[in-house]
């Protein structure tokens, strides 16, 4: 099964399953920092010609964790679907994950701007970590037009150290690629 499959899957299962929940109008600190944590499964069609998982394998993981955060707080929230656009992501590898691992992507809210949401995913086969992510993205109505993060109640800035010198380091290169 390809990614489209699991994204397929992953979303009518939730879709059943929130629809068993009642849905409240705050979202709390709690709730949106909530870690989601998938197993998966290594498979044939994951893997690269190096025998191992390629680097834009866990990209495709980390967007089905998001999604999947998404779609949990737009329930909750009651409001209608909302897309999100990526707007910056960094891997960094430190362990390949080969052919059958098991593998836990648990990806985690840390923290937001006045545009900007911004999570880090870690990749785990057993207990090892095997890379760390960082997604910067921004939510979308249905029409395309962007909805800052207050629009799931977060409020404010919430930022540390590593978001601040990454969003620094993000436009530096884009201040030399002019």
């Amino acid at each position: 099964m390809n990614m489209l499959i699991r994204f397929f899957i992953m979303t009518s299962l939730l879709k059943k399953q929130l629809k068993l929940q009642n849905s409240s109008e705050k979202l709390t600190t709690e709730m949106l920092s909530a870690p989601i944590a998938r197993q998966y499964r290594v498979l044939p069609h994951d893997m690269g010609f190096r025998d191992h998982l390629p680097n834009y394998r866990y990209l495709s993981f980390i967007e089905l964790n998001i999604t999947r955060w998404l779609m949990t707080c737009v329930h909750q929230k009651g409001i209608k679907p909302l897309n999100w656009v990526i707007a910056m992501q960094e891997m960094v590898y430190l362990k390949e994950i080969k052919f059958l691992d098991k593998m836990t992507v648990s990806s985690e809210l840390v923290g937001w701007d006045k545009k900007y949401i911004y999570f880090e995913t870690r990749f785990f086969v057993k207990s090892q970590l095997m890379g760390v992510g960082m997604t910067k993205f921004l939510l979308k109505d249905k029409h395309g037009n962007k909805c800052m993060p207050e629009v799931l109640d977060m409020a404010d800035e919430q930022l540390s150290d590593v978001i601040t010198s990454w969003n620094k380091h993000q436009v530096a290169v884009k201040s030399e690629s002019r």
